[in-house]
């Protein structure tokens, strides 16, 4: 009997639920100081601190749909490449993604950072995907290797499609070829018609 005494007195084992962890990698211009990579998400920024393996401070968010929203951010600069912003997301959204819900403001976009490149590793063991979104240049390739490791995840898909959408949307000589373009699809086809 003293043994089931013991086991009553022990305090409950907690159990630890391991959060989900991905990382983003964002460049930016080098003349941007912020730490804000936009995700499609709201944050609200609660700290910031340096940290002893890194020079650059270390920011701190939460979703803005905290305390139901279990999400958390950390942004810092790369140690090795200081244009680029290291986001870590802590969590799970347990809410639709903005996007999801017709929100079209740049505000609210998934990452409408412009054009700039990012990686994403849809989890802490997961591969990292690169995708280069800067201005045309002829050294912007993705690897082969990176796009091949592509993943199954529609969510995934979609942010690529809307990246790729937005970033054509917003190349001027983009709009030109594609005006040129249709415009000579109707000039022929009207030609066409006369004959």
């Amino acid at each position: 009997s003293s043994s089931s005494d013991e086991d009553s007195c022990k305090k409950p084992r907690e159990e630890h639920i391991k959060a989900k962890i991905s990382r983003i990698h964002v460049r930016t211009e080098a003349s941007d100081t912020s730490l804000i990579v936009k995700d499609g998400y709201q944050w609200r920024k609660y700290g910031q601190k340096v940290t002893r393996d890194n020079p650059c401070p270390r920011a701190y968010f939460k979703c803005s749909f905290a305390p139901s929203c279990p999400v958390k951010k950390k942004v810092q600069r790369s140690v090795e490449d200081q244009s680029i912003l290291v986001a870590t997301y802590e969590g799970e959204h347990n809410h639709p993604h903005p996007s999801k819900l017709g929100a079209t403001t740049s505000s609210n976009r998934c990452l409408t950072l412009g054009s700039l490149p990012c990686s994403a590793s849809l989890s802490s063991s997961g591969p990292t995907i690169t995708l280069d979104l800067t201005k045309p240049n002829p050294n912007n390739i993705i690897d082969a290797k990176t796009s091949s490791r592509r993943s199954d995840s529609s969510e995934f898909q979609q942010f690529l499609v809307d990246q790729m959408a937005s970033s054509l949307a917003k190349d001027p000589s983009f709009k030109a070829a594609l005006a040129a373009a249709i415009s000579g699809e109707i000039l022929q086809h009207n030609q066409a018609e006369k004959w």
